[in-house]
């Protein structure tokens, strides 16, 4: 008791917390009781409010921003599995032959097996060229003529498909034939392939 007498509290002590009490009850009061759409423009002050005050997606989205840098590259993933095989493409035989009959460049397996004459070239290619596109044209291998003809190709054995060479004569060779611009048979260099 003798501690209270001691820190009676003065008529201004009391009045003041009196005060302190009534306004943060009236407050307290204002925020519990304070209407829905009470607070317009017209009380808000420009920049008192903050991103925080408000409710996700009641202020709009502005505009979007410039794309930012592009990240770093993960890692690699686990390899796939194996496709499906494909279908086996066309193998080409080739050669490229000079005027005089040398082999200058091939696939492989092909030889000239004779130049029966000018202008003619049976090439053995290893296996039946019959039943399979033979191709031939012009070529520039150590040929200095610059007027030629057209270069045509075809199987040896006769049959349907080929003619009846002067040797060679079997469905595994070639006969080439290169003409000049006068239509003349003809040495010249030329390309030959069997597709297939």
């Amino acid at each position: 008791m003798r501690f209270l007498r001691r820190f009676r509290p003065t008529p201004a002590t009391v009045i003041a917390c009196v005060a302190l009490f009534v306004a943060l009850g009236g407050t307290g009061y204002a925020v519990v009781r304070l209407p829905a759409n009470s607070v317009t423009t017209v009380q808000v002050r420009n920049g008192s409010l903050l991103a925080k005050d408000f409710k996700p997606g009641q202020i709009p989205r502005g505009k979007t921003g410039p794309a930012g840098p592009a990240g770093p590259a993960g890692p690699a993933g686990p390899a796939g599995p194996a496709g499906p095989g494909g279908a086996g493409g066309a193998a080409a035989k080739w050669a490229l032959v000079r005027p005089d009959g040398g082999i200058v460049s091939q696939s492989g397996g092909i030889t000239l097996a004779a130049k029966p004459a000018a202008g003619q070239y049976i090439l053995n290619f290893g296996s039946a060229v019959t039943g399979h596109p033979i191709i031939a044209s012009g070529a520039e291998a150590a040929d200095t003529a610059d007027q030629r003809g057209e270069t045509t190709a075809g199987p040896c054995g006769g049959g349907t498909e080929g003619v009846t060479c002067s040797s060679s004569d079997n469905t595994n060779s070639v006969l080439v034939q290169t003409r000049t611009s006068a239509g003349a048979l003809g040495d010249h260099a030329f390309y030959v392939a069997i597709v297939g």
